[in-house]
């Protein structure tokens, strides 16, 4: 997930000395884009890669660095260093465990001869739900820092800093060709909505030929400089055109996800997450619509962070969100603002269709120091650039940024949301209302 700075009375700041020092770059469209981005129900974004002579469908993570799989069939041609070494994310009830090897690494015209990532023998029971989708990894896309990749510190610690195969296998794609600027540029699909969906692309230091227009779009830097993380400040949020009041003292953000695996705890979100405050002031305004505290236990599927409280709404319910960083406005489609869900009476006799709010309460996760994150819900609404202001000809010492393009029409997204959503329900069990949700489940 991208982590945003929010703060309702700081607004968005590029200074001239930034301009300077961040070189124009002409617009390089892609004629390589990956354009095999698996949309899997909206949760996972996933690639196939092959490592080790196996081909393996992993998990996309911008906010983790390292890579790891752990394919039933094993892998032919691995080559165990004898470290061993174990990968926790969140609150450490998720985690993966095992062997740091080597092996050939290849994403379509990518080729990396040797490189380090973890065969896992033991994972946490976090991890089991992706195995049943068929997803047996995780690609961490993020900063190749001192302290952020388990592998490569291992690997630096035993075979001294020379060791170049231990860093990601993104910093050793950019280590390639280093006349080239290191980015890469994401574009996620929407399930079940082939009319109001952008296509799923992953691009590195290149774009989509369809979104070359982000190279002008305006560079949101990195807050605070050298966090390690993708941590960008958010002007406002909106709500029927409104801005939304925000909570002071402003405080900055910590690390989040942009794709589908969220290292905050378990379990997993790729939604958006917010103070509560906001959260009851975004689905409030939507009329019936109720709040449900401890809906874990009546509505499975739910995407949470430390609360279990969510809120339930109409499901053709009018609802309209914006987002704005760096002056620029992002509508959210409204397909991403509500989730349907099929729930089973507490008899277990009959079926009901609820939908409820797929922006949550942030609860616990990023206590002390950071006010939300934004997720899939809002990034499937925006092709984003994601820079590490490292190689070509970027001066030394420039802050990472981030630049976005909104490719979600409002009006039409409104009408488009009304028809699918219309014709999912005639598919699915009876709905229930807010209210009669409320009186069956309590």
């Amino acid at each position: 997930m991208l982590s945003v700075a929010l703060c309702s009375l700081l607004p968005f700041i590029l200074s001239a000395n930034a301009l300077k020092l961040d070189l124009a770059r002409v617009a390089a469209a892609s004629s390589s884009v990956n354009n095999n981005l698996i949309n899997k129900y909206n949760v996972r974004y996933t690639t196939n890669i092959t490592i080790s002579g196996r081909v393996v469908n992993v998990v996309l993570d911008t906010g983790s660095t390292d890579l790891w799989v752990m394919p039933p069939d094993g892998l032919p041609a691995f080559k165990d260093t004898g470290i061993n070494t174990k990968i926790v994310y969140g609150n450490g009830y998720d985690y993966v465990a095992g062997d740091i090897g080597t092996g050939e690494f290849q994403l379509d015209s990518y080729i990396i001869p040797n490189q380090a990532f973890l065969k896992v023998n033991d994972a946490s029971a976090a991890e089991q739900g992706d195995f049943q989708l068929g997803i047996y990894g995780v690609w961490g896309l993020g900063f190749n820092t001192p302290g952020s990749s388990r592998i490569n510190d291992a690997v630096t610690q035993a075979y001294g800093s020379s060791a170049t195969w231990g860093q990601s296998a993104l910093a050793n794609i950019f280590a390639q060709d280093p006349t080239k600027a290191d980015y890469i540029a994401i574009s996620l699909s929407r399930n079940g909505d082939s009319a109001g969906s952008a296509d799923a692309s992953l691009a590195i230091a290149e774009y989509d030929t369809h979104y070359t227009q982000v190279a002008n779009a305006p560079r949101l830097s990195q807050s605070p400089p050298g966090s390690g993380s993708w941590t960008v400040t958010l002007d406002s949020i909106s709500v029927g055109g409104k801005k939304l009041n925000w909570p002071t003292p402003c405080r900055m953000f910590r690390a989040a996800r942009i794709l589908s695996l969220s290292t905050l705890g378990a379990p997993f979100t790729t939604n958006a997450m917010l103070p509560a405050a906001q959260i009851a002031a975004i689905y409030g305004s939507i009329p019936n619509a109720v709040f449900a505290a401890n809906a874990q236990l009546r509505i499975p599927q739910t995407q949470y962070s430390s609360t279990t409280g969510v809120w339930v709404v109409p499901c053709t319910a009018s609802i309209s969100v914006s987002l704005t960083f760096g002056g620029q406005t992002f509508p959210i489609h409204p397909l991403d603002m509500t989730d349907i869900q099929i729930v089973a009476s507490p008899d277990g006799k009959s079926q009901y269709t609820v939908c409820i709010g797929s922006f949550t309460d942030v609860g616990t996760i990023v206590s002390g120091f950071s006010d939300g994150l934004v997720g899939d819900s809002f990034l499937r609404n925006a092709y984003t650039v994601f820079d590490f202001a490292t190689g070509g000809n970027v001066p030394p010492g420039t802050t990472p940024f981030v630049q976005m393009l909104s490719v979600t029409d409002a009006t039409k997204a409104q009408a488009d949301y009304l028809s699918v959503r219309r014709a999912l329900l005639r598919s699915y069990p009876p709905e229930l209302s807010p209210a009669q949700f409320v009186q069956i489940f309590g």
